[in-house]
């Protein structure tokens, strides 16, 4: 039997299919993002200060700021608040790790979002909107284990289930169903 030897020899590679549809497939992709709607969730970082700012005569006068801060655990919401009015809350005086709004119903402490009471804790913001009408920054933090999902829908609940703040930046003015709509997210309180 006869074999037949082939000769191996280099292959020339055809790229030409390939960059037709590469060619094809980058103004598709823009535009496809014309046509993609983005939405975002603004978030404001912490302000720092790297030299202790002296108090001035006229930032005594004015009211102690609110400093509304939201702590998301697994048995439901801390809310505290310093400079306090009347009808403000800063926790259980007996045990301040206790909640401050339990949880709505039971359920998984890693999968199940819609245990927490995201309608008291809008009443809550509602109640502290109406002591300080001019404070717009909430501090949020979570455990570890709080879902992702439970920290977007409390600052929606923080921020005002009907808030629109849409013709804001066209120059009108926050409306009153806009609570607090700055927050910030902080990482590893306690």
């Amino acid at each position: 039997m006869a074999r037949k030897k082939r000769e191996e020899g280099e292959i020339e590679a055809n790229l030409l299919p390939v960059m037709n549809i590469m060619f094809l497939l980058i103004p598709a992709l823009l535009m496809a993002m014309e046509f993609a709607s983005m939405a975002s969730i603004n978030v404001s970082p912490p302000k720092f200060s790297s030299q202790p700012s002296e108090p001035k005569p006229e930032d005594e006068k004015k009211e102690k700021p609110l400093n509304l801060k939201v702590f998301i655990m697994e048995d439901g919401y801390r809310v505290s608040a310093d400079g306090q009015q009347e009808g403000a809350e800063a926790g259980k005086a007996a045990d301040s790790k206790a909640p401050t709004i339990p949880l709505a119903k039971a359920g998984s402490p890693l999968t199940d979002y819609d245990r927490y009471d995201y309608k008291a804790l809008e009443a809550k913001a509602k109640e502290y909107k109406s002591l300080f009408p001019t404070e717009q920054i909430v501090t949020i933090s979570a455990e570890a284990k709080i879902p992702m999902q439970a920290l977007i829908y409390t600052m929606d609940a923080l921020t005002g289930s009907t808030c629109k703040l849409g013709k804001v930046q066209k120059g009108e003015g926050i409306p009153e169903d806009c609570y607090f709509w700055q927050p910030v997210v902080e990482g590893g309180a306690g």
